[in-house]
C-alpha cells in the first residue's frame, strides 16, 4: 500500500461563513443541514474518486484555501459543530466532518469519501497575483497555444498571454509555500515514521510546475536520510493542452523586442523565454510527467530538445528524459471518469431536478420535445477557450439547416461562472449574452435559452440525459470530459433515442479518433473555426440517424475509469528510473 499527497490549487471543498452560519442555524431550527457542493470544477470531479477508501493508496489532499473560513475549520474553532452534527445524525451521510487529529492533520469525511484534508494559505494580493495574472491571465492561455491559426490573433474573445515579471516571482513564491507545506504534511503524519511505505506526491496542472524542483531541494535541506528520499516519489500531471514550442515563436519574439525598449529602465528585466526555459526545466525534477494525449507529449519533448541538451529515448512504453544523472519518464495517459458515480444518476428512475426561472427545467425539455424539437446542449463552466461565441454559430447553421428539412430544435447553453476577477472573463460573459440576445431576436420563438448559473452534479448528468445533441466545441481542450460524460448519460435510454455527441479539437476528440469511432457511432467531428461547415455536418449526421452507438458506450464505461488512470499514472510514478 502506498501513501498519495494530491496536490492542486483548488482542493476538493472549503468552507465559507454563510454555508457553515446556514448549518448552524438550521440545526437550532431542529432541521437538516443543506448538501454542500463538493468536488466542483472539472478536476475535482475527476479526482474525487481518489478520495474513497479503495484499498490501494491512503489519501491526502494539499490545495489552497479558497473560504473565508478554511482557517477557522483547521484551527478547529468550528469543532463544536461537527460533534453537533454527528450526535444528530447529520454527519458524515449529509455534512462533511471534520475531526482534528493528535497531530493536527484535518480528516475529511463526508459521504464515501475520507481522506486527509491541508490547506495552503495565501493573502489575498498574493493570490491575485499569482493565480489570477500568471497562472490564469498568462499560462492557461498560452498552454492552448497548439497550433494554427494562434486564438488571439483569430477570435475577439482569446486574449494574448499577458506576462509581468512580480507575477512570475509570486508564482515561484508560491511555489515554495506548497513545496513547505508537503513536507510539513508528509512529516506530520505516517508516512516517514517507522515504516518502509512509498509515498506518492502528485501534482497537478499547470499552477505547480516549479513545486517538485524545490521539494526536492527540500528533502535535502531538511535532512531526510538518503533511504527516506528514495522512498518519496514525485509525479505531475498537466490536466490542459501544452503550447507548441514553433507556433509559439512569434509571441517569443514580441516580446523579446518589448522588452530590449526598456531594457535601461530593468537591465535584467525576464522575459516570455527565460521564464518558461525555467518552468520547463522544473519540470524535469519530476519523477513523471503525464499528460492527456501524445500530442501533448510531443510537445513537450520538443521544447526540451529546443531548449536543453537532453538525451530522449522510449523505455517501456513511456519516453525516459536524461540530464546530469537524472531521469524523467514522459508519457500520455488520457484521464477518466468516476463512471459507476455518473451511471448511477442517469438511470431511467433519476430525473432531472433543477429550476429555471421557478419552473423546472425538465418541463420545458419536454414541451419542447412534445413539440417535435430536436433539443441541442451545451454545458461547461464559461471560459474563451471553450468556443463559445462558435458554438452558437454552429447552432445557427444547424437549425437552418434542419429548418430547410422541415425540422426546429432549441439550444440549451448552461455555462458556469468562472474567474469572474478577471476581465476577460467579464468580456466573454458579456459577448455571450449578446450572441444569445442577437440570435434570438432574429429568429422566432426564442431558440437559444442561457442558463448562466450552471448545473451542479449530478444534476448536470441528467441535463446531458436529456440532450439530442450535444455540442462539446472547445477552441483546444486537455481532454473536455463533457464528451465522455455526455456518452455515459445515454447509456439507459434505447439505441434508437440516443443522442448524438458533436466534437471539436480537444485530448476527447484525439483519444477517440486514435480509438477507431466516428460518424457512425454517433460522435461527429468539426472543425469549430468553420461554423457552416460544421452545422452542415450535424445536419447531415442527423440525416443519416447517427447515435451513440453501444461498442462506443462499452469503450467509455470499460476503458475511461478515473481508477484506472489513477493506478497508471501511480504506477508510472513509482516505477520511474527503475529501467
Amino acid at each position: 500500500m502506498s501513501d498519495l499527497v494530491i496536490v492542486s490549487n483548488r482542493g476538493p471543498f472549503s468552507f465559507s461563513e454563510a454555508a457553515l452560519s446556514s448549518a448552524r442555524d438550521r440545526l437550532d431550527r431542529g432541521m437538516a443541514p443543506e448538501d454542500p457542493r463538493f468536488g466542483e470544477g472539472g478536476l475535482v470531479r475527476a479526482m474525487a474518486g481518489l478520495l474513497k477508501k479503495f484499498g490501494h493508496w491512503q489519501p491526502s489532499w494539499i490545495g489552497a484555501s479558497m473560504g473565508d473560513r478554511d482557517i477557522d475549520v483547521a484551527r478547529g474553532h468550528y469543532s463544536g459543530l461537527f460533534r453537533r452534527m454527528v450526535e444528530e445524525g447529520h454527519a458524515p451521510d449529509r455534512f462533511p466532518l471534520i475531526e482534528i487529529d493528535p497531530d493536527n492533520r484535518m480528516r475529511f469525511r463526508y459521504r464515501a469519501y475520507d481522506f486527509h484534508l491541508r490547506f495552503v494559505f495565501f493573502d489575498t494580493r498574493h493570490m491575485h497575483s499569482y493565480y489570477s495574472k500568471f497562472a490564469n491571465g498568462f499560462l492557461w492561455p498560452l498552454m492552448h497555444l497548439t497550433r494554427e491559426p494562434l486564438f488571439y490573433k483569430k477570435t475577439r474573445i482569446f486574449p494574448k498571454p499577458r506576462f509581468e515579471k512580480n507575477d512570475f516571482v509570486q508564482y515561484t513564491s508560491s511555489g515554495v509555500t506548497f513545496a513547505n507545506t508537503i513536507l510539513d504534511e508528509i512529516q506530520r503524519g505516517e508516512e516517514i515514521r517507522g515504516n518502509n511505505r512509498d509515498v506518492v506526491v502528485w501534482l497537478q496542472d499547470y499552477h505547480l510546475l516549479q513545486v517538485s524542483e524545490v521539494f526536492k531541494s527540500l528533502l535535502v535541506e531538511e535532512g531526510l536520510a538518503s533511504s527516506d528520499r528514495k522512498r518519496i516519489h514525485v509525479g505531475q500531471f498537466i490536466h490542459t493542452p501544452l503550447f507548441n514550442i514553433h507556433e509559439i515563436q512569434g509571441l517569443i519574439r514580441e516580446d523579446k523586442r518589448a522588452r530590449v525598449k526598456t531594457r535601461f529602465d530593468e537591465p535584467f528585466g525576464e522575459n516570455i523565454e527565460d521564464v518558461l526555459q525555467r518552468l520547463v526545466w522544473g519540470m524535469l525534477s519530476n519523477d513523471f510527467v503525464g499528460f492527456q494525449t501524445k500530442e501533448y507529449c510531443d510537445h513537450f519533448l520538443e521544447t526540451l530538445q529546443e531548449w536543453f541538451p537532453v538525451d530522449i529515448r522510449v523505455s517501456g512504453g513511456y519516453y525516459v528524459v536524461s540530464r546530469r544523472n537524472r531521469k524523467t519518464a514522459v508519457g500520455a495517459l488520457p484521464i477518466g471518469l468516476d463512471v459507476e458515480s455518473i451511471l448511477s444518476e442517469v438511470t431511467h428512475e433519476k430525473r432531472l431536478e433543477f429550476e429555471l426561472e421557478g419552473r423546472p427545467l425538465i418541463e420545458n425539455i419536454e414541451a419542447d420535445r412534445d413539440k417535435g424539437l430536436l433539443i441541442f446542449g451545451g454545458l461547461e463552466r464559461c471560459d474563451y477557450t471553450k468556443g463559445l461565441i462558435q458554438r452558437i454559430g454552429v447552432f445557427k447553421h444547424s437549425w437552418a439547416g434542419l429548418r430547410r428539412e422541415g425540422k426546429q430544435a432549441r439550444f440549451y447553453q448552461v455555462t458556469a461562472p468562472s474567474r469572474s476577477d478577471i476581465p476577460e472573463y467579464r468580456q466573454l460573459n458579456a459577448i455571450v449574452d449578446e450572441e444569445v440576445e442577437a440570435l434570438n431576436r432574429h429568429m422566432e420563438d426564442h431558440v437559444v435559452i442561457r442558463i448562466d448559473e450552471g448545473i451542479p452534479a449530478p444534476q448536470n448528468y441528467r441535463f446531458m440525459k436529456e440532450m439530442d445533441v450535444m455540442l462539446v466545441t472547445p477552441l483546444e481542450d486537455g481532454m473536455n470530459l463533457v464528451a465522455f460524460e455526455y456518452i455515459l448519460s445515454q447509456k439507459y435510454k434505447r439505441p434508437e433515442e440516443r443522442g448524438l455527441l458533436v466534437l471539436s479539437m480537444c485530448g476527447a476528440s484525439r483519444v477517440l479518433k486514435e480509438s477507431g469511432f466516428g460518424e457512425e457511432d454517433g460522435v461527429v467531428y468539426i472543425n469549430v473555426m468553420n461554423v457552416e461547415d460544421a452545422g452542415e455536418k450535424i445536419v447531415g449526421a442527423l440525416r443519416a440517424g447517427h447515435r451513440i452507438s453501444e461498442r462506443l458506450l462499452n469503450y467509455v464505461e470499460r476503458d475511461r475509469r478515473v481508477d484506472n488512470w489513477a493506478q497508471e499514472n501511480i504506477d508510472a510514478i513509482l516505477n520511474a528510473g527503475k529501467d
